[in-house]
């Protein structure tokens, strides 16, 4: 199996910062590969350099002959006053050898098929979900044999996230997707990469989804912390033996002399893998802590414009230690609601009763604009090396740290941060105030897994009231108790979580349809069969049986991602053995569904 694409020996600087040396990897077919890694870490610029849109400063992309590869970018640059119809045209005019029919007809398709009735809308009048989704259009109207997608979701409502996912689903090309999504890329990928400079390769890749990469990547980080005990045993004697005596130097060995300094190299390396890895960075989010029970009720209250009513006689009672997740397609009036609560809007009648002096962070998701020309500190600390948090002065490199942002970071232009960086910044910048009630509108767009865990964990710890509104069903089923969904119609219900809506939904999806309902046969079901005495065998010790295999599928695929590519026998060799292993990792997963299952009819 030929790579579909391989990198040797890439490097890349942005400004003075080294994102990429000597980064070698390959990317084969029917791989669904989850790109992961920090803020700045170089995801989309690595994104960049496979799509041939930036070459790299050093190193070489090599591709299979007549590779097509698509790639969707953060930013579309779509004209504004173009219609959806001639933006995806002009788009697969300049992207593929298409004639103006052609494209045409392509475009259409592709535009039905991800849900357009009307393509002679202008962009102008879309919303920014909307218009992700012509981008989304455009790249797929392309038919690659490898997609890349940078933040496909970003701005998406519900809909479109939940058909991206179930048709990449079914899509049997390659796919390398960066997306901060946990679920999406649980539901989704067969290949997590984690890009940091710490792993000894640049990166750390298993062929898993994310979840099951955490726990390898766990493994790994103990692995690490094991051989750092063996190097610093072996460090130690080398030591004794290099401050020995003038007569013991004259009989030493060159060559052991210089191991002996490669050791301790290596170890000095290892050690600060393991110690980034240890490093978990714990924020807080400044509560008044209030005593009242009682912060927000609402009565009887309607929500909307002029003669449209969004959401009608509702009935709440808000207090604090809670997180209230909103649910509901773009434009239910998740935001309207959110503003009327919080006193931001008088878009409502009925009655709204809140604790007084109540303090609200509100974390807008269009952001306030942030000052390009000055640096993180100066923002940070209104101009002051100092800032005010829980009462107390803190230093602003200190509390800055608690956001992931390192010591070189401090004297930075805005304007030199990624779009998550500066995502995190106007987060940290929030933070600092005290709050009763703290809203968050999508406030994980943009930013990295890293990051979304840090904030998770600050606020679960939280003591006031969260009201949060997100697309990001892992961010919401991990912090909220409670869930309000609205249909945008005046209608709403609560739900105990994010899964129990979204079932309900696709329930009402269904039962909206033109197809027949098909009544319940009362036939008596098959006797069960139960397992043999071979399958109870098979069941007991698959566990152990896959661990092996995905163990030989991994050391299969480490040797063909160092090979020489200019080598065609042993590239074929290996290509071989690891679609084999492969294979092998596949049967086996699909005999442990099938023996789980039939355990579980008994």
């Amino acid at each position: 199996m030929i790579p579909l694409l391989s990198l040797k020996n890439i490097g890349m600087t942005m400004g003075s910062k080294k994102l990429f040396e000597n980064l070698s990897l390959g990317v084969f077919e029917n791989e669904k590969i989850g790109l992961i890694g920090p803020n700045g870490a170089g995801k989309s610029t690595l994104l960049k350099i496979m799509a041939e849109v930036e070459p790299p400063d050093e190193g070489e992309l090599s591709q299979k002959k007549s590779l097509k590869v698509s790639f969707l970018s953060q930013e579309n640059h779509f004209e504004p006053q173009s219609t959806v119809l001639s933006a995806v045209v002009k788009h697969l005019q300049n992207t593929s050898s298409m004639t103006a029919l052609e494209a045409e007809v392509q475009a259409t398709i592709y535009l039905s098929i991800i849900g357009f009735e009307n393509t002679d809308q202008k962009l102008s009048s879309l919303s920014g979900g909307w218009r992700k989704r012509v981008a989304i259009a455009a790249v797929l109207a392309e038919e690659p044999d490898l997609l890349i997608l940078d933040e496909p979701t970003n701005h998406m409502d519900w809909e479109g996230i939940l058909w991206l996912e179930s048709w990449l689903k079914s899509y049997k090309k390659s796919l390398i997707i960066v997306t901060h999504d946990r679920a999406f890329l649980n539901n989704l990928t067969n290949r997590t990469i984690e890009i940091n400079k710490l792993y000894t390769n640049g990166y750390l890749s298993f062929d898993c989804n994310y979840d099951k990469f955490l726990q390898r990547k766990e493994e790994y980080i103990q692995n690490q912390l094991s051989l750092q005990d063996s190097m610093s045993n072996k460090a130690r004697r080398e030591v004794e033996w290099l401050r020995a005596g003038v007569k013991a130097r004259t009989t030493k060995s060159n060559s052991r002399i210089k191991e002996a300094h490669n050791l301790l190299d290596n170890l000095a390396l290892v050690k600060e893998r393991n110690r980034s890895s240890q490093q978990k960075s714990r924020l807080e989010i400044d509560a008044t802590d209030r005593k009242t029970k009682k912060l927000i009720e609402l009565k009887n209250v309607n929500v909307g414009y002029d003669d449209y009513q969004l959401i009608s006689d509702l009935n709440l009672i808000l207090g604090p230690k809670t997180c209230m997740g909103f649910l509901g397609e773009n434009g239910s009036g998740k935001t309207s609601l959110i503003k009327a609560i919080i006193d931001y809007e008088k878009n409502y009648t009925g009655k709204i009763q809140r604790a007084e002096k109540l303090d609200i962070v509100y974390f807008d998701q269009k952001r306030e604009a942030l000052p390009q020309d000055i640096n993180l500190m100066e923002y940070l600390g209104d101009g002051s090396d100092y800032a005010v948090f829980k009462d107390s002065s803190i230093h602003v490199a200190s509390y800055a740290s608690r956001f992931l942002f390192t010591a070189e970071k401090m004297q930075l232009k805005i304007s030199q941060l990624s779009g998550g960086e500066q995502a995190r910044l106007l987060i940290a910048k929030q933070f600092l105030k005290p709050a009763d009630i703290l809203v968050l509108d999508e406030p994980t767009n943009d930013l990295d897994i890293e990051t979304i865990e840090i904030i998770e964990e600050a606020i679960k710890n939280f003591n006031g009231l969260v009201l949060l509104v997100s697309h990001d069903r892992h961010f919401l089923s991990q912090l909220c108790q409670r869930f309000l969904a609205l249909d945008g119609q005046g209608g709403w219900a609560e739900y105990a979580d994010v899964n129990q809506w979204l079932k309900q939904r696709g329930k009402s999806d269904k039962s909206d349809s033109s197809e027949p309902k098909v009544k319940e046969s009362k036939e008596v079901s098959p006797k069960k069969k139960k397992l043999s005495y071979k399958e109870k065998r098979q069941l007991e010790t698959i566990e152990a049986d896959i661990q092996m295999a995905e163990k030989s599928l991994e050391d299969w695929q480490a040797k063909l991602e160092q090979v020489d590519y200019s080598n065609h026998e042993q590239v074929t060799e290996l290509s071989t053995k690891t679609s084999q292993a492969q294979k092998k990792v596949d049967q086996l997963y699909e005999l442990w569904d099938q023996l789980e299952a039939k355990q579980a009819k008994n």
